[in-house]
């Protein structure tokens, strides 16, 4: 049988307008060497069957085919890609690796960096935060004194006069009230020593502020000391000259200068009143008058009779002690003159 036939269908070369005739073949029974089908089986009678041989178990048409392992054949079979193994390559964990440690250096040395600029920064922080803190201390007093300088709850309602025994506290009050309706921190000084300064008695003030409407005076007055004879009245004067009180008797307890030998403005007047003020209260009454020419020539004429020659102003409080001691003495009897112009060597007569 020609090849033609065995594979296709053979075409005749006829001339034009002929039939092209086809030749059929029937097809070729293939036998496969250990397979019987399962119809033939089947037909089979059950002892002719071979006992224990697998190859002559029905096999069922929809049943795959086992599959025969071959070991050589495995051995032989290329091996598998990287890719698909179950086991790491070893270039990409250390390539996975050194980028988790990169990572973390890199986190490190940021972390290092922050530390390193917060502690190079710490100075010029602090100072800054002072700064801050410093101007807001200093807004929060100038608000602070804008609103008590001008709030009218720390206005002055109230002058209170403290200190006057020859002044007379009401008049005072009288004078300074101008100042009320004023908040405190706004009362203006120079007038109150301006009005002040029309009192003669008063030596000294100062004022004091009691929150929320108290205005204090406290004032000292001037300390009276001599007596001054002139126009047939006595003046009372203090060491500045100044007169406290007129009389036209001799104020008792004080004792008398003669100012036509010891002028008021003169450094022998000063002298004698500091030596005045140095004597005790119970002393001085004992003092009929004093007279100084000179600084240093200062002299008492006790009320008994008796005469102390002072010297200078100098160690009055020494030489007063001295002087006190030398009349309660009454192993000096019949005195008529104490010398404690020195006082390391004093000297009666």
């Amino acid at each position: 049988m020609s090849r033609r036939l065995r594979g296709r269908p053979a075409r005749s070369r006829a001339s034009s307008g002929s039939a092209i005739d086809e030749a059929a073949t029937e097809p070729i029974p293939v036998v496969t060497a250990g397979i019987v089908s399962a119809d033939a089986d089947a037909t089979r009678p059950v002892s002719d069957r071979p006992s224990g041989d697998a190859s002559f178990a029905p096999v069922s048409p929809l049943q795959p085919l086992p599959e025969a392992s071959d070991p050589e054949a495995d051995s032989r079979a290329e091996p598998k890609p990287w890719w698909l193994t179950r086991r790491p390559d070893p270039a990409v964990q250390d390539s996975a690796e050194a980028d988790k440690t990169l990572a973390r250096a890199e986190k490190n040395r940021r972390r290092y960096e922050r530390a390193e600029a917060r502690r190079f920064t710490q100075t010029a922080r602090t100072r800054r935060k002072r700064l801050l803190i410093g101007a807001a201390s200093t807004v929060a007093v100038v608000l602070l004194l804008v609103l008590t300088a001008y709030s009218p709850l720390l206005a002055v309602r109230t002058i209170t006069v403290e200190g006057a025994s020859r002044v007379d506290a009401g008049a005072v009050s009288e004078a300074l009230g101008d100042q009320l309706g004023r908040p405190l921190t706004l009362v203006d000084f120079d007038e109150v020593r301006k009005t002040l300064a029309t009192f003669p008695l008063i030596q000294s003030y100062v004022t004091e502020a009691q929150p929320p409407s108290t205005l204090v005076v406290r004032i000292v007055e001037r300390r009276p000391v001599v007596v001054v004879a002139a126009n047939g009245a006595f003046d009372l004067v203090d060491p500045a000259g100044v007169v406290v009180e007129t009389s036209p008797a001799r104020p008792p307890g004080y004792p008398t200068i003669d100012v036509q030998a010891t002028p008021i403005n003169s450094a022998g007047f000063a002298a004698a009143t500091q030596v005045l003020l140095a004597l005790t209260p119970e002393f001085l009454a004992q003092v009929d008058s004093v007279s100084a020419a000179t600084p240093d020539s200062v002299t008492l004429a006790l009320t008994n009779g008796q005469r102390v020659v002072w010297g200078s102003a100098e160690d009055s409080a020494l030489k007063a002690r001295i002087l006190a001691s030398m009349i309660s003495n009454p192993a000096i009897p019949n005195v008529s003159e104490f010398d404690v112009s020195s006082p390391e060597a004093p000297i009666t007569k």
